[in-house]
């Protein structure tokens, strides 16, 4: 079992571990990621003790060790490696090199399903220079370790055939992902997946659903998104804030006004002037024939006032009602008699008002 220290130091590694993100196996490993920088071990009345951390997610997977069996000994080399990691199932291991980088063995479990911290392994015939790599195996992986070294130098000469030993091969260390590009709305690339939430600053492809509600480059006035912020169109556009009643034409038909030109809104025709060309008595009405009709744009929604004289004043009781409507002539109902038309044979056609 590790010590208090060793807790302390695995909480810490949980910690880490909440909070990593894509991080390379290597881009936090110090100088013992190496065989170059290996740490030395000195074997002690033929024992060796060190402790380490070693963490995948926190970018330092490998620790390397290296230990000299003393000048024109050789025996076996026991290794045991312990640890604790910051959670449960969380795997480490080891292997053993010579100088020449030729693997000579690799820690075993106890069964190939067993979740046991504990790894061990004989080196025979162990001599010289040897390299020890200590590992966190998978992705997740990490675990404050202690390794255990024992030297057992051999009384007699042991003859022994290489061919026949079993040498696993060394455990494959899964590549480091491609870190990912990231996307901005200056870098936007249709094929980049961090790009799948970004609204590019121009040409953004058709109904990309991260540029709902914005307007794009260049705008489009069928985009709601644009008409508070885009200038003012060829043709004008009512729906554009930027475009003016200026900008618009004169309402051309204002009994058909059209419903994009805003100018149609309230347009109301000019009042009309014409000279009556018939009258006569009907009942207690006199009817008279205007010279004005529907090429004037008149109406029967039209009212008019009979004028007094040649002045644009209107008569005392002179109010026309206009029943039918001509192409170019109309009649109304006026209560005045024929005389005081004859005199004042004028009368002003008015629109309704809007």
């Amino acid at each position: 079992m590790l010590g208090k220290s060793a807790v302390a130091v695995v909480c810490g590694i949980l910690l880490a571990l909440s909070c990593a993100h894509n991080v390379g196996q290597d881009e936090h490993t110090g100088e013992d990621g190496r065989p170059k920088g290996a740490r030395p071990l000195t074997l002690d009345n033929n024992e060796a003790k060190t402790k380490g951390i070693v963490t995948y997610p926190g970018g330092d997977r490998v620790d390397w060790k290296v230990l000299e069996i003393p000048d024109k000994q050789k025996g076996t080399l026991d290794l045991k490696l312990q640890w604790t990691p910051p959670r449960p199932g969380l795997q480490l291991a080891f292997d053993v090199f010579n100088e020449y980088g030729v693997q000579l063995g690799q820690s075993k479990r106890a069964g190939k399903k067993s979740k046991s911290r504990v790894r061990t392994a004989s080196i025979l015939g162990a001599k010289g220079k040897l390299f020890i790599r200590v590992y966190a195996v998978n992705r997740g992986d990490a675990g404050a370790y202690k390794l255990t070294v024992d030297f057992t130098q051999d009384t007699g000469p042991i003859n022994i055939d290489l061919s026949k030993v079993d040498i696993p091969d060394p455990p494959k260390l899964a590549a480091v992902p491609e870190a990912e590009i990231p996307c901005d709305e200056f870098t936007f690339d249709i094929k980049n997946p961090a790009c799948r939430n970004i609204c590019p600053t121009s040409n953004a492809p058709p109904g990309w659903p991260a540029c709902k509600g914005k307007c794009p480059d260049p705008p489009d006035v069928n985009n709601s998104a644009c008409w508070a912020t885009m200038p003012c169109p060829n043709p004008p556009d009512r729906r554009v804030r930027a475009c003016p009643l200026s900008k618009f034409p004169k309402c051309a038909d204002i009994n058909n006004p059209d419903p994009n030109n805003p100018n149609c809104d309230n347009a109301t025709a000019p009042p009309v002037t014409a000279r009556v060309i018939k009258n006569e008595v009907q009942g207690a009405d006199t009817v008279i024939t205007i010279a004005a009709g529907s090429e004037q744009g008149v109406s029967t929604a039209w009212t008019g006032h009979v004028l007094r004289g040649d002045s644009d004043q209107p008569l005392d009781g002179g109010d026309v009602h206009i029943f039918r409507v001509g192409k170019r002539e109309c009649a109304g109902r006026v209560h005045l008699t024929t005389d005081t038309i004859s005199n004042n044979p004028r009368v002003k056609i008015t629109p309704p008002p809007k």
